[in-house]
């Protein structure tokens, strides 16, 4: 079954209105599922239907006209069903189900748990009379924000950061262009990192600003953490601003002499704390910097296919363990490293729904806290998405294209990571940033880590990252690593998703 796709559930009468419907969803580039189209003679329908809505849809739209209450039965109450029982599972205000209106008629009042209800808290879009073609267009932009497409609202201060780089004559941009012009100035940029990270490094010190263990007397995470934790990440969100223009302009524009003081700095950055701190939700959430700024290098490096200075952040940065050698940073860190497999999934949930626009009510993150179900799945890398989208809205066409670049930097992260333990004779670690890409493409026959398999088997030696010093070189290595990646997607797919 084909990947991305809407599913629409509807009645036969509203047939014409469907067709309409469809045709613009496809001019939107989405993939339609439908029962006439997608039903085959003989297939038992209630086993498709319900393959669909539980496997394969990114959203499930549910149109409605008067016609319905014509009906003494409909199938389609059985589809809201299935519905209903998967949106249960999923976070409290997600959008993978929606609603449209084809007339004025009213929405079923079915009850989706938690309060909810289909008529009283669901998206809908009233696609009929003198504003249907605004509400179609506003629908498209709906669905491709749950499809992951399109990145939810940044941080003011990155926004800001983003708007005041792209003002004509902006210093941050004539300062870093003026140094990375001209080699015979390295020395200057040197001093320019290292102003750039002081402030950065000092304020990350502070145990009063920043303190990495939790109150004394919490002992669980409840909803008074899961809100500190989230203010806390927007603390480090607004600390690293300044930042990210600059970092985001060198790994575009840098060369071979700039390599150095940039891995100088994510080395400073990316230092552990002191061994006497136990390791807590605070203390795995001060990884968080270090990693924002691991991925704002890394699709700059990408938006310019810089790969030295994509090594040189990332596959040359080493640092010192507690009873280890130096090994690489890449080996330690890691979007779900800051939240683990689903130990600090709640917290991470809250701050997406957050960016999404939803803001939790104390009874909703109460019920994150009692069940598994609806806790997103890569919730650190979904705001990273989200952070970094207004630095690079320039460099692509559309949020799709920024997209596909995010899932490609995080193919090649944890590719860099398997290569780095492969590398090593110690085992450190979990495996793999476990990115957004998994949940993205897990219907996909060709997700971003199968394209770059392909790619580097293709071109062996001349692949242009193996050019750059990535993977020693070695198109050998490039390809175990990512043959590491691909069974690693598939493993994490089949297992939670």
């Amino acid at each position: 079954m084909p990947s991305d796709h809407v599913f629409i559930s509807y009645i036969s009468e509203d047939s014409d209105q469907i067709d309409d419907l469809q045709a613009a969803l496809e001019a939107a580039d989405f993939i339609v599922w439908r029962d006439k189209d997608k039903l085959w003679p003989g297939d038992d329908w209630q086993a498709e239907i319900r393959n669909a809505i539980r496997s394969g849809s990114f959203v499930f739209l549910a149109c409605f006209s008067s016609n319905l209450a014509k009906r003494d039965k409909s199938y389609q109450y059985e589809e809201l069903t299935l519905a209903a029982e998967e949106y249960r599972l999923r976070p409290p205000g997600a959008s993978w189900l929606m609603t449209a209106r084809l007339d004025e008629c009213e929405i079923p009042e079915l009850d989706l748990g938690a309060g909810r209800t289909l008529g009283r808290s669901i998206h809908r879009a009233d696609l009929f009379g003198p504003g249907k073609t605004a509400q179609i267009a506003r629908l498209v932009v709906a669905i491709q924000r749950a499809m992951g497409a399109s990145p939810g609202t940044p941080p003011a201060s990155v926004k800001d950061a983003a708007v005041e780089a792209r003002r004509a004559g902006s210093d941050v941009v004539e300062s870093v262009r003026e140094l990375l012009r001209k080699p015979a100035l390295v020395m200057d940029y040197d001093e320019y990192l290292s102003d750039l990270r002081t402030p950065i490094v000092r304020a990350l010190a502070d145990r009063d600003a920043f303190p990495l263990n939790v109150p004394p007397g919490v002992t669980q995470l409840d909803e008074g953490l899961t809100r500190s934790w989230v203010q806390r990440i927007r603390r480090y969100d607004d600390l690293i601003a300044p930042a990210l223009v600059p970092l985001k302009l060198i790994a575009m524009y840098g060369s071979q002499t700039h390599e150095q003081e940039l891995t100088r700095t994510m080395q400073i950055i990316a230092t552990p704390p002191p061994p006497d701190i136990s390791s807590d939700i605070f203390t795995v959430a001060h990884e968080y910097p270090a990693a924002l700024m691991t991925y704002a290098l890394v699709l700059g490096a990408l938006a310019k296919q810089n790969y030295s200075m994509l090594r040189a952040a990332t596959a040359d940065v080493q640092m010192s363990l507690p009873g280890h050698e130096r090994v690489p940073f890449i080996l330690t860190s890691g979007s779900q490293s800051i939240v683990g497999i689903d130990r600090w999934r709640v917290p991470g949930t809250v701050l997406c729904l957050e960016d999404d626009g939803a803001m939790p009510t104390s009874e909703e993150i109460d019920e994150l806290l009692q069940a598994r179900g609806g806790r997103r799945l890569t919730p650190v890398s979904d705001h990273l998405f989200t952070v970094l989208a207004p630095l690079y809205q320039q460099h692509f066409a559309s949020d799709a294209d920024y997209a596909g670049a995010f899932d490609q930097a995080e193919v090649l992260l944890d590719a860099i990571s398997e290569d780095a333990r492969a590398q090593t004779e110690r085992f450190y670690g979990p495996h793999g940033g476990y990115g957004r890409y998994t949940w993205r493409h897990r219907h996909s026959d060709r997700g971003p880590e199968t394209v770059l398999l392909e790619e580097v088997r293709a071109q062996g030696a001349g692949w242009t990252p193996l050019l750059a010093g990535l993977f020693g070189g070695s198109s050998e290595r490039a390809i175990a690593a990512l043959e590491a990646v691909a069974t690693m997607a598939v493993h994490v797919r089949e297992r939670t998703y």
